[in-house]
């Protein structure tokens, strides 16, 4: 059974994951345990992109499925001593628990994972303790400025406004930036100062990649006439109010209530919130989700029922967005940088 307060919090504050922090192993949704292959194919590709980009190549291009390899050319011989990820650069921007650190560090060797909670990055520390240990792996973790609370307003070199000051050592250096249900607040002046702030952390060179996981605004709706028709609470899939009402004014930017208020994207939206960043979004991909985290106190036989059936998949989005394009000298000083 699951009744909620009609007030709900910022799905992106700073206060709600600290106290959501005290919780997560038993109620937030994990997508490193549920991935079938999707993101990890995806930062394989960045890897692979950005090796390519910086003269390093890797003989897994040449593995099955490689298509995004080909792209970025890489299947030249690999240099001896070649190690896969060297002097690659991962950030997992709201890093929360640490799901991603050590599938980023597989392949990139240095992996920084930043988050606004210090309690999530507490249990980031303590989940990872083993792998920010390790002495082939450069992992480390470092707080990251809370953008759900007011701060003082700063400018980047085209104009653009940020939201706190820089993470120091992340601008311009990162290869991949790597960012999981982290762009959900309904306020879209964080989401913004978030996604531009993630913009900055990229090598400023297209093969660079910007890797973003959101909710999906048409699976949220279709998830939620799928209950309706059900029969809401007496299906078996359990009592959720989210599911059965709907806040009109809120729901026009497709923000809405899962436990707080959390804003979801539509495929097109997803890409043009990216394009607006200055970045070139490569694709939008489905992201499937199990029935199980879609409805956690649903029946088993509600479920298999749901298994068995032709619904439409519930799902999120993987966003994938590169750097546009810069004129060579800024390219040949990017890799100073």
């Amino acid at each position: 059974l699951v009744s909620l307060p009609d007030e709900r919090p910022d799905a992106g504050s700073y206060d709600y994951w600290q106290q959501r922090a005290q919780t997560y192993d038993e109620d937030i949704y994990k997508s490193s345990e549920e991935d079938q292959g999707l993101i990890r194919g995806e930062i394989e590709a960045a890897a692979q992109r950005a090796s390519a980009g910086r003269g390093l190549q890797s003989s897994v291009c040449d593995a099955p499925g490689r298509g995004e390899c080909a792209a970025a050319g890489g299947h030249e011989e690999v240099p001896e001593g070649f190690i896969p990820g060297q002097n690659l650069l991962a950030i997992d921007a709201g890093c929360g628990p640490g799901l991603w650190l050590r599938g980023l560090s597989s392949r990139f060797s240095h992996v920084i994972g930043l988050d606004q909670s210090q309690n999530l990055l507490e249990k980031a520390r303590q989940n990872q303790s083993e792998l920010l240990h390790e002495k082939e792996n450069q992992v480390e973790l470092r707080p990251a400025v809370d953008l759900g609370k007011s701060c003082v307003k700063e400018h980047g070199p085209h104009g653009e406004e940020f939201c706190g000051p820089e993470v120091l050592g992340t601008r311009q250096k990162a290869d991949l930036v790597a960012s999981f249900n982290v762009l959900i607040s309904p306020n879209k002046e964080a989401r913004e100062n978030i996604l531009h702030r993630e913009a900055d952390m990229l090598r400023p060179a297209p093969s660079s990649t910007l890797l973003l996981l959101v909710p999906s605004a048409e699976s949220f709706r279709s998830v939620r006439d799928l209950y309706q028709q059900q029969g809401g609470p007496e299906s078996g899939l359990g009592r959720y109010d989210d599911y059965t009402t709907k806040h009109t004014s809120e729901e026009a930017d497709n923000v809405f209530r899962v436990f707080a208020r959390t804003k979801h994207y539509t495929k097109k939206e997803a890409c043009d919130m990216v394009e607006k960043a200055g970045l070139s979004c490569a694709k939008v991909i489905s992201y499937p989700l199990r029935w199980r985290y879609v409805f956690p106190f649903a029946s088993e036989q509600a479920l298999d029922e749901l298994e068995k059936g032709h619904q439409a998949q519930a799902h999120e989005w993987i966003v994938v967005a590169h750097p546009k394009a810069e004129p060579l000298l800024s390219r040949a000083h990017a890799d100073f940088l």
